[in-house]
This record gives C-alpha cells, structure tokens and sequence, in this order.
C-alpha cells in the first residue's frame, strides 16, 4: 500500500470517527431551538403571563439574545391580581419584571438558598422547591436563552423596610422623614471648574440636586441588597422611649433636646440578619452602636416581610441602658490642644502587666510651666459621670500630682491626685455632673510649679462612667 493511499484511508477513519462523536453529543431537544417567549406562547397554562409580557413590552426583552430565568405564574395564579395593578401601567411592569431576572438559574444551584436581583431592582430568594413564598410547579426548562420554571403563585414586589416605615403613619415615619434635606451627587453635577485654592472641583449650581436622608446615610434601611430585621415602634412606645431618654439628652434649648433624644431612639432599632418571631434570640445587638436588646415576641404587633428582610411593629422594646449610654474613654494621646505647643510632648507604648496588653500614653515632662495643661475635648450625656483615669508613673522615683478641671483649666474641678508609683490601674477621681449633652471640654492640669519633675504629666486615659437611674 503506497504511502498516499495509507494517509487517505487514516483521514477517512478519523473522519468517520468525527462524526460519531459529534452524533453523540449532539442534543436534539426541540425546546432548545425556541427563546423563553417562544416557550411561555407556546403553553396555554401560561397564556395570561404570555399577555402582560406583550402588555409591559417584556415580550421583547426576553426573546433577545441575553440569558434570562423567568418563574412564570399559571394562569390561575394571575387570575387573583388587583384590577388596579393591571390597569396601571407602571405597576405591571413592576410585577412583570419580579418574575424575570438576569441569567440562568436552576434549581440545583441553592444551597439551601439565594438571593437573586430581578429586573425590577428587587431581590428574591429561590431555593430548590421555591421562589420567595411560591412553589415551583414544573422546573428547569431549558430554552435557547435561559430557564423557565412555572410557578403557582405571584412574586408581588416587597416594600423594603424604608419604603414600608413610609407607608405607616405614626411619631417615628414623621421624624425619620424630618431628616431629609438636600445635598450634591457629584455623579450628576455638571463640573464648569477647579478651585485653585483646595484643587477641589466647582459644579454648576443647580445640577446634580438630590434628595437625602441623614438616617439612610448612617444605616440605609432601602438597600436592597442587605438582609435585617427592623423594628418600627407603635406611638405609645415611641414615647416611653421618648421619656426613659430625655434625662440624658437634655441640651441648651428644648428643641435640640427633642431632635436629640428622638434621635437616639431610633437609630438602634435596624438589626443585622433576618430573625423570625418565633426563634428570636436572647439577644440582639444593633447596627453601628451594638446596644444590647432583648425583644420580646409578645411585644409584637405585626410582622411585615419586606425585600431586604423583616419588620416589626412592636409596642415595647427593651434593651440594657447601659449599652446604650455608654462609658466615655479619653485616650490621653489624642489631645485638642496644650498649654503652650512649643513643649515637647512624646507618645510612648506600653504593656500594661496587669493585663499583658499594649497602651499608649503621653509624657510630658520638663517644660517648666506652672499649671500646664492638656486640653481635650469629648461628647457626653447629661448625667453624672465617675472620673477615672490610668497614669503610670515607671519613669521617675518621685511622684507627682495632676489633676482633672472641667470647661476652664483655672478652676478647681477634681483636687490634685498624686500620680503614685507604678500604679496601672484605674484610680476613682470623684463625680461630675454634665449640665447638658454635647462637647465637653477637659483638662488635664499639671503641679502648679515650674519645677521639673514635680509637674510631669501622664496620661493613658480618662474613663467618664455614667450612673444611670
């Protein structure tokens, strides 16, 4: 066999063998020659949601070339749909597009659950029997451009937790909404120019003009993308708050006590995590400040499930008010201003024997000042406070007295203290009363002699303690 002949007869082999292969992986499902649309038209059972697709222009999102995963509602599961949402353009869409979401998903991917944006902007969570509260009648349909699952009920859009607090009226919707205002969203503004003084950019006035809210801003209840539980407080209940917290915000004007103590009431009522009513935990600590509650079920009034999570309308809330008004700690380092900025002042690191951790305090020493000073400042409540301070005195054999003034350097405040020996542990400087919640300024006051080594100071920190009733 000449050597052409041997080289033709192997291509012919490999080719045969080609096709084989290629007839064995080759699938022949017809559904995989039509898009989801083609697949939902097709099925009388999904005629209803086939006809709000064609009605919300959604018909010719989903027989693009993009990957989708529809959950499509039967037709008796529409049939209990509002007329008002039917006939309101706007709604529909909303409704429509709960059902559809970006890319494949099927229903072995779940583990035991995910969470899955629909083209609507909300989330819903798909398990492998479910789609949020509704079950999945016929599963895994593949299409040219997705999956189709077939569900017996209808994904209505949740309210997050912001827009439901906003469809209840009562004291805590009318306060949080008192805290909008309107700021810059420097993604929209139109920049004409460039301060030469800051280098910072300069927007045409009037664009980029945006509506906020200061509470959203610290913890943003509206995020979609979060998972929590929040508590929404009945009237009665905002208004114990309201009296058990007034005592420690009082401030200068009766307004600014208001604003204040309604503040604090409601900044700690957004939980991390969703918690059922009926295995809520011993205790729960709150976003940002960790105050310590503890929720009791049968304070519950009613319980929303929302797109981000869950809420609760409660009429008592309890919490440890001690997690709440909170110790004061004033690291001696971080300090406002001195008595005179030219002395030298070091930091020094330490490792406290008595707990084997590492501190920081300052030193100074030798800057020949009578009375010299340490200015800081702090916010506090208005309430009486046990002053402690740690100052270790490891590096001179003499001692020495400080002490701790309030407001003004020059007046007494607590009576010098001798700073003892090697002493790391918290010494008890006496009680002070704050007339008002805010900034508080305090001093840390040297001897009041110019000699060196009797007017060292030190200082690891300052502990404001707050008795609380």
């Amino acid at each position: 066999m000449t050597r052409s002949v041997i080289i033709l007869f192997l291509l012919i082999v490999l080719s045969c063998k080609k096709d084989k292969w290629n007839d064995r992986n080759r699938i022949d499902d017809p559904a995989l020659k039509k898009d989801l649309l083609q697949m939902i038209s097709s099925n009388p059972d999904l005629s209803l949601f086939n006809t709000y697709l064609v009605k919300t222009g959604y018909d010719k999102v989903i027989a693009s070339s993009k990957t989708f995963t529809v959950w499509a509602p039967t037709n008796k599961a529409l049939q209990g749909i509002a007329p008002s949402i039917i006939n309101d353009t706007a709604q529909l869409k909303r409704l429509i597009a709960n059902h559809i979401a970006n890319q494949s998903y099927l229903t072995t991917m779940p583990s035991p659950a995910i969470r899955i944006r629909t083209l609507n902007g909300k989330n819903i969570t798909f398990t492998s029997t479910q789609i949020d509260e509704e079950h999945i009648i016929s599963a895994d349909q593949y299409t040219a451009n997705g999956i189709l699952h077939v569900v017996d009920g209808v994904l209505l859009p949740k309210m997050n937790a912001w827009e439901y607090l906003n469809s209840v009226d009562g004291l805590q919707q009318t306060f949080l909404q008192s805290l909008k205002y309107t700021g810059i969203d420097t993604t929209i503004a139109e920049q004409i120019g460039v301060d030469p003084q800051t280098g910072r950019p300069i927007y045409k006035p009037g664009t980029g003009l945006v509506e906020l809210n200061r509470f959203l801003q610290r913890t943003d209840i509206s995020n979609e993308d979060s998972l929590l539980t929040y508590v929404i407080l009945k009237d009665n209940a905002y208004t114990d708050e309201k009296s058990k917290l007034v005592q420690y915000f009082t401030d200068t004007t009766a307004a600014l006590t208001d604003t204040t103590t309604q503040w604090n009431v409601v900044k700690d009522l957004v939980f991390n995590g969703v918690y059922d009513a009926d295995n809520l935990p011993a205790v729960l600590y709150s976003v940002k400040d960790s105050v310590k509650f503890h929720l009791d079920r049968t304070a519950i009034v009613s319980v929303q499930k929302v797109s981000n999570g869950i809420v609760y309308v409660m009429d008592h809330i309890d919490y440890e008010l001690d997690s709440k008004i909170k110790p004061v700690i004033i690291e001696g380092e971080r300090f406002y201003d001195l008595k005179d900025r030219t002395k030298a002042s070091s930091v020094r690191t330490r490792i406290n024997p008595l707990t084997h951790l590492l501190f920081r305090d300052i030193y100074i020493a030798n800057h020949g000042i009578n009375a010299f000073w340490i200015n800081y400042k702090t916010v506090v409540n208005s309430v009486k406070y046990k002053v402690y301070w740690v100052a270790v005195n490891d590096f001179q054999t003499g001692t020495f007295p400080m002490r701790v003034a309030f407001k003004d350097p020059a007046v007494t405040g607590f009576p010098y203290k001798t700073v003892e020996l090697n002493n790391y542990s918290e010494v008890y400087l006496g009680d002070y009363t704050t007339d008002h919640y805010g900034l508080l300024n305090l001093y840390l006051v040297g001897n009041s002699v110019t000699t060196n080594g009797l007017n060292t100071l030190v200082l690891d920190y300052i502990k404001l303690v707050p008795i609380l009733n």
